[in-house]
């Protein structure tokens, strides 16, 4: 079984920066719904994206309890 997190990987491509990354753009968006297409459209040119370091990053997400999933969209949780 695969680890997430590993001591000797990229500190880029770690769920928790990719998560923050996803997290920024979702904000940047002003959306609190968004579809994983139009994510996936942002981030596919970036170094750190392959689709293992983009599952782990909306894992972690799901998580911290930060998002949740109603496909195909990623919906934002209130922060109360």
């Amino acid at each position: 079984m695969a680890n997430i997190f590993l001591k000797d990987e990229a500190l880029d491509k770690s769920p928790v920066m990719v998560g923050f990354q996803i997290a920024r753009f979702v904000k940047k968006s002003g959306k609190s719904r968004i579809s994983i297409f139009d994510v996936v459209d942002h981030f596919k040119r970036e170094a750190w994206f392959s689709s293992n370091s983009f599952f782990y990053g909306l894992t972690f997400l799901y998580a911290a309890g930060l998002f949740d999933f109603e496909e195909p969209y990623l919906i934002a949780r209130d922060a109360d």
